[in-house]
């Protein structure tokens, strides 16, 4: 199980793959201004390689063990745990997210 980090504009995205299959992809957004709330989004595959939005949650200051424990029951532990980990390694870059000793 790997995974791919993407920042894009506003979002950040990660992906996690299972060989050469897209397992899950948790999303990191603030809206096009940076000024929106933090919304992490889990999308899950779909018909035709599409990605379905399966649920968000805002967090202010997100940390390994808040987001292993809304991912689990979505993705499984393996997931979540893989998802957490790139997410405190490398966190996504936009000005509204910051880790919790910064704040």
């Amino acid at each position: 199980m790997t995974v791919e980090r993407v920042h894009i504009g506003h979002q950040t995205r990660y992906a996690v793959r299972d060989s050469a299959a897209v397992r899950c992809v948790l999303a990191f957004d603030t809206g096009p201004d940076g000024s929106g709330p933090a919304v992490w989004k889990i999308l899950l595959p779909g018909p035709h390689r599409t990605e379905d939005l399966y649920g968000t949650h805002e967090f202010l200051r997100p940390d390994s063990a808040q987001l292993t424990a809304w991912l689990t029951p979505i993705v499984g532990l393996d997931a979540a745990t893989e998802l957490a980990m790139a997410v405190d390694g490398n966190p996504p870059a936009t000005a509204a997210w910051q880790r919790l000793a910064d704040g």
